[in-house]
């Protein structure tokens, strides 16, 4: 059984002990995430069990012939020129140089070198008493990897794709200690999800930093916390140590408020009776008790736990009201290369929405989030965002705005603009964890995870109503994730974003719009409803045990029916656009009608209309007939409100 050791291990960084003669003992089986905020080591540790960063003192035992996986940095010199599969097969000490052989038979034409390749590679499979290019396929096509991905270069890769490759050629060669850090990252849900039943497979030890909360509960059955004088070591998943945390922060308050109450007690003793000599020996006796508990009240504030999540007050700017319909886009195509990501999609984004796009990588959700941003221009139909409509942007590469000179506080001053307070800057800095010991730090010296947060917080400083956000969850460690999702719950703006933290997706999207080469499917009830359609309608594009017939005929059902469901989306779509054309409509004459109502009811309410008796009568009649307009359009918003309610609600034809 493989097992990995560490003994008296220890690792200073800038003065501050990362470990200090830390001890650990894990064997196959054992699942193990390393979670902390960032600095607290997590990386550190894993270069260190890698190999990759030397420890100060102290020891890392593998089993005898344990074999090591872990996903290098940055890929080797020649690596880029190399066909992706056969890449990936060099990985594989049994077939190491005899993919290079294949492609060099290929590219010289050489007819018998690749006959008796053929034969070599029959024999490899017999000895293995496996296919080692089946298996590498499948888990190529597990992280996402089309069949026509398989013989182009690493170098036409982008760098996302770059890291999925250097994951599949770990998980290929096979491991007994496997070391994963972030290995979500660059993923989309139908990837992670397969990673996650893999890992549940795997019966090697697993040590991992993620800060992916769901993938956490899922592959976890230990969890290491780093971050406290020595690490915490604690079984279960990532929730269940949070629960464990919480309970041993409420035992630590208990205790202290025990301890407290008793120095009260005997306090009150000692005033009330130290000056009677009947008393004064007890009273003596008290004091030096009370000194006794001082002592110790101060020993456990000196060793009280520093796990438990800092607990932020914030208020988050009220911002403006804007237009009820906040985004209206109609017949929108986009393309690359001539081929269009999807149908001409038309929709509405109405006040106080909140949306996630979901899909597959490559489906079109950052290009529709660009279109709406106005980043890019749609090949054909328009976008029309409401004349109120205030729209704060968010996504990666916006990081090059930040002035790099200037200070953290400046910077958030800036970006917020005018309308921002000083009190209001400090707030949301330190919900996205940049408190006061950041604000005259120079720009320059925050991490790309610090710098997502100051841009994110700006947003909301800034008032907009309307958030498009790309990634937002970026660099962001699980206690700055949980800050975003807290604010994203408290927004009273329109929120569209496009993230694949499941649980960002679950807490702060109400509905979620699933893009792809069919269209646009809403999903009302949330992210549970649409993951449970997507993990039920997603067909394996990696069979293993299904004939090709059977396979051909599973995937022309499934296209006849997503076919058929499309036409039945398209045809809600035609039902409801009217109507909704008219909500818009008919509640912005109504906003008109109470706008002149509220005027009416100011100059009627003025002495000195009653005293101009026409005038008088003129408006009151006036604000009568704007009293009953006004009935009547939200008596018919109402009735619209009602029908689009049963189409939208109505059950899907089987």
């Amino acid at each position: 059984m493989s097992k990995l050791t560490i003994h008296a291990l220890t690792k200073s960084y800038g003065g501050r002990d990362i470990f200090k003669d830390f001890n650990l003992e894990i064997t196959g089986g054992t699942r193990l995430a390393v979670v902390g905020a960032n600095g607290a080591g997590k990386s550190t540790l894993l270069r260190i069990l890698a190999g990759e960063s030397a420890p100060d003192s102290g020891r890392i035992i593998f089993s005898s012939g344990a074999r090591l996986g872990y996903v290098a940095q940055e890929l080797e010199t020649g690596d880029l020129e190399r066909g992706l599969l056969a890449w990936i097969m060099d990985a594989l000490p049994s077939w190491a140089g005899f993919w290079q052989r294949w492609e060099d038979a290929v590219r010289n034409r050489d007819e018998a070198g690749l006959k008796i390749l053929a034969e070599e590679q029959t024999i490899l499979e017999h000895q293995l008493g496996y296919s080692p290019e089946h298996r590498a396929k499948t888990i190529l096509c597990g992280l996402g990897f089309s069949d026509g991905a398989l013989d182009k270069p690493l170098q036409a890769l982008s760098g996302g794709w770059r890291e999925r490759a250097k994951l599949a050629r770990v998980l290929t060669a096979g491991a007994d200690v496997l070391l994963l850090d972030e290995p979500t990252n660059h993923l989309d849900l139908e990837a992670v999800t397969w990673l996650e039943q893999y890992l549940l497979g795997f019966d090697g030890v697993l040590v991992f930093v993620a800060h992916d909360r769901v993938f956490l509960d899922k592959v976890a059955t230990q969890t290491l916390y780093l971050g406290e004088a020595k690490p915490i070591l604690r079984p279960g998943t990532f929730t269940q140590f949070l629960a464990w945390r919480e309970e041993m922060e409420q035992q630590w308050e208990r205790q202290a408020a025990a301890i407290d109450e008793k120095i009260r007690h005997q306090a009150a003793f000692i005033d009330r009776f130290r000056y009677k000599a009947s008393k004064a020996r007890q009273a003596q006796s008290k004091l030096k008790s009370t000194d006794k508990l001082h002592k110790e009240l101060e020993e456990m504030r000196n060793q009280r736990p520093q796990t438990r999540a800092r607990t932020l007050s914030f208020a988050l700017p009220e911002p403006s009201r804007g237009d009820q319909t906040v985004l209206a886009a109609a017949d929108l195509d986009f393309s690359f290369d001539g081929s269009p990501l999807w149908p001409p999609l038309t929709f509405q984004l109405y006040r106080g929405q909140k949306v996630a796009l979901a899909g597959p990588n490559g489906a079109g959700k950052t290009t529709l989030l660009k279109l709406i941003s106005g980043d890019l221009e749609p090949r054909n139909g328009r976008i029309k965002i409401g004349p109120n409509t205030v729209m704060g942007y968010f996504s990666q590469h916006q990081t090059e705005i930040l002035n790099p000179d200037t200070s953290v506080m400046s910077e958030m001053r800036r970006l917020a603009g005018p309308k921002a307070t000083y009190f209001e800057a400090c707030s949301i800095l330190g919900l996205f964890l940049l408190g006061e010991e950041y604000w005259e730090r120079p720009v320059a010296s925050l991490s790309g995870g610090e710098k997502s947060r100051l841009l994110l917080g700006s947003l909301f400083a800034a008032r907009a109503n309307f958030l498009v956000l790309d990634e937002p969850t970026n660099h962001l460690d699980l206690e700055s994730r949980e800050a975003l999702i807290r604010a994203l719950e408290e927004y009273s703006g329109t929120l569209i974003f496009v993230a694949h933290d499941r649980r960002l997706l679950a807490e702060a999207a109400q509905e979620i719009w699933a893009v792809g080469s069919e269209g646009m499917r809403v999903f009302t009830r949330g992210f549970e409803e649409y993951d449970a359609y997507r993990q039920q309608a997603v067909q394996p594009d990696c069979p293993v045990d299904q004939p090709a017939q059977n396979i051909k005929a599973s995937r022309q059902e499934e296209k006849e029916r997503r076919r058929v469901e499309a036409e039945q989306r398209n045809a809600l779509s035609r039902r409801l656009k009217p109507l909704k054309e008219e909500y818009a409509k008919v509640e912005s004459d109504l906003e008109k009608v109470l706008a002149r109502q509220s005027e009416l009811e100011q100059v009627l309410a003025d002495p000195e209309t009653y005293a101009r008796a026409d005038e008088f009568t003129r408006l009151s009649k006036e604000y009568h007939e704007v009293e009953q307009k006004g009935e009547k359009l939200l008596l018919r918003l109402e009735e619209l409100e009602a029908s689009i309610g049963v189409l939208e609600n109505q059950p899907e034809a089987a």
